[in-house]
């Protein structure tokens, strides 16, 4: 913790920290004034009837405490800010990490602790670094400030006022472990919570058409009062942890009263003296308080930082290569391509294909047969155990993953657009499209007219996911989304499920005109889109069974035909 506030917060922002810590020294230095200018309003002062001793007096401590509340309000400023800097950058910093990870690792993660990360865990280690450990260093310098001062007025008083010390440490020391322990466990339940409230939110279409909400808000006041109970635990021990620390200053406060008492008895202390002491130990609770609440913060703080840090020790199960493409012909070759998911059953084997430019590729098979899976093959979502991919001759291992996905316009089964105008959802991939290469990809994807009939034309919002449109409107704009990329290659999964004939015709048409000098792939189950493509590639238990045209494939009568036959392949 300290490492990560030395680098993220001191190092980066000194100017802020430097002016928080000299601030912090002057309101300091006037607090400690103060009890030395009261001992002499009382032996000066008051015990000789100076009336302009004391007025002198009135105002300098009136003085010391503007001063003090002039440079506390600078320095808790500038720690705010240069903490609140800090977790700006480092969220940033985690959400460029998050981006670059392997896709696996969405697939098995979390939703709700990832976005627990950058919510709950960072509030957390805001409190630790802007708070925690500042308030550790300074109070703790304050606290020693205080009794170096009265060890130097009366070092006997002094020891017996901080008798209760060593105990008050451990005592800490103690409760903060059990902070730390249920800390842990209500970070780990709050994950959840945000992770259904996600999931709610998301499918809140299948959970009103089943009509589930009673059992979802079931679901989720479980969760939300387990994570309660646990913070409920945490605020419990800091609840008992602050007043009994509290109340072990104030039994030194009743110690130094009694001892004190006797040593003005004896002359062996004023009465100046007396309370300026008394001054002092009152002021010993705030800093001792801000320590134990400062080691509560580090506490929590770290456990945020060590869930935060996992994203550091993930497997990179895809590893950059160095080569770039300048320019990218189009020829995909797998070769001998074997793959399975963490090292499970393999989803395809011995995969062997070629395609170039110009050329349409069919992929079809029965479900499970490992379509998805060649298409994250060729995207480097995952990397095969066994054989090779190729792309111009170049194993794709050996690209930069952008060189290779720039080369790819991929649309997916189910479409996502982004809550933004048509326009910004087209243009996406190649944000320097200008308006007439938006507009004829819009054209080629058959989408042009209906964007024109909107309000707003392309500058229309989608909505959240796209959800102002209909599933057929999605997917035509994330089909003109890949073609204003230009890419080497088309990538497709399932581009005309969503269409009716008649938009499907005119679609297919668009993506031959878009695959001249191109290779297309097109996953899909309809019967027009295989008669219309080049090659048909038939998937089954992860091999390849059979290639050739569709006419081909009718003739050999194999599988590919009695899957036409038996109904497994859509005739619209």
């Amino acid at each position: 913790m300290f490492r990560l506030y030395w680098t993220k917060f001191v190092l980066p922002y000194w100017a802020l920290t430097l002016t928080a810590v000299v601030s912090f020294i002057v309101a300091s230095a006037a607090t400690l004034a103060v009890p030395l200018i009261l001992k002499s309003l009382i032996d000066v002062a008051l015990e000789r009837e100076n009336l302009g001793a004391l007025n002198v007096i009135v105002i300098s401590v009136a003085g010391l405490y503007a001063i003090r509340t002039i440079f506390s309000y600078y320095y808790s400023y500038n720690m705010a800010k240069a903490g609140n800097m800090m977790i700006r950058n480092l969220r940033n910093e985690m959400f460029k990490k998050l981006h670059a990870m392997d896709y696996g690792y969405f697939i098995n993660a979390s939703t709700g602790n990832v976005i627990s990360y950058f919510t709950n865990d960072l509030w957390l280690i805001q409190q630790a670094v802007s708070l925690g450990i500042p308030d550790l260093l300074v109070e703790s310098l304050n606290l020693v400030a205080i009794m170096a001062v009265m060890f130097y007025f009366d070092w006997q008083l002094a020891l017996v006022t901080f008798a209760t010390l060593p105990f008050t440490i451990s005592v800490v020391s103690y409760f903060n472990k059990r902070i730390a322990a249920f800390g842990t466990f209500y970070e780990e339940a709050l994950g959840k919570v945000t992770g259904l409230l996600h999931q709610s939110i998301v499918s809140v279409s299948l959970v009103q058409s089943y009509v589930r909400e009673d059992y979802e808000y079931d679901k989720f006041r479980k969760k939300l009062q387990e994570a309660a109970l646990d913070l409920f635990k945490v605020q419990r021990w800091n609840a008992v942890l602050i007043p009994l620390v509290e109340f072990l200053t104030a039994i030194g406060v009743t110690i130094i009263i009694w001892y004190g008492s006797r040593e003005v008895i004896s002359g062996k202390l004023s009465i100046g003296g007396m309370f300026a002491f008394l001054v002092y130990i009152i002021n010993v609770p705030a800093p001792v308080g801000k320590i134990t609440q400062a080691v509560s913060r580090m506490k929590l703080g770290l456990v945020a930082w060590s869930r935060i840090k996992e994203l550091d020790f993930q497997p990179a199960t895809v590893v950059e290569g160095t080569l770039e493409l300048p320019e990218c012909i189009g020829h995909v070759d797998f070769k001998n391509v074997s793959f399975s998911y963490n090292s499970g059953t393999e989803v395809l084997h011995d995969i062997n294909i070629s395609a170039g430019p110009g050329e349409v590729i069919a992929v079809v098979g029965p479900s499970g047969a490992g379509k998805s899976s060649f298409a994250n093959l060729l995207l480097r979502f995952y990397d095969p155990q066994q054989g090779s991919i190729y792309l111009d001759g170049i194993d794709i291992k050996q690209l930069k993953i952008s060189a290779l996905r720039e080369n790819i316009g991929f649309i997916q089964q189910e479409p996502i657009l982004f809550n933004a105008s048509i326009i910004e959802n087209i243009r996406y991939g190649r944000p320097t499209a200008s308006y007439c290469e938006v507009e004829r990809a819009a054209k080629i994807a058959n989408v042009h007219e209906f964007i024109m009939e909107l309000p707003e034309g392309y500058n229309s919002a989608v909505g959240e996911l796209g959800g102002r449109l209909s599933g057929g409107q999605r997917q035509r704009i994330a089909i003109a989304r890949a073609i204003v990329v230009e890419p080497a290659i088309l990538l497709l999964d399932e581009p005309t499920a969503a269409l009716d004939a008649y938009a499907e015709q005119q679609v297919m048409e668009a993506i031959r005109k878009a695959s001249a000098g191109r290779t297309a792939f097109i996953i899909t189950h309809r019967l027009s889109t295989l008669r219309a493509s080049d090659k048909v590639v038939y998937l089954s238990g992860g091999m390849v069974t059979e290639q050739g045209t569709h006419e081909e494939l009718l003739v050999k009568g194999g599988s590919y035909a009695q899957a036409i036959e038996h109904g497994e392949i859509s005739v619209g």
